[in-house]
């Protein structure tokens, strides 16, 4: 997906949302927020986001849950390894 130019990836933006805690680690609150940031307003370019987004999850890089009170999605965290 091709954001505008000066925005931080949705890897780091997530990333850094998560570092913030449990609050922020939420799959909603992500997408939102970086939808704003990119100037997102298309249904073809929020497409291109949660695909993004899910490719995240494909290749490892984020997973579901955050800690064994909320294991699941919306919840997330960025595995160690």
């Amino acid at each position: 997906m091709s954001t505008t130019t000066n925005t931080k990836p949705l890897f780091e933006f997530a990333r850094d949302y998560a570092e913030k805690g449990l609050s922020y680690a939420h799959e909603g609150l992500v997408l939102r927020d970086y939808q704003k940031l990119c100037g997102i307003e298309d249904l073809e370019s929020e497409q291109k986001l949660l695909e993004e987004w899910h490719r995240l999850f494909a290749e490892g890089k984020l997973a579901w849950g955050y800690n064994v009170y909320n294991p699941s999605a919306p919840f997330f965290h960025v595995p160690k390894s």
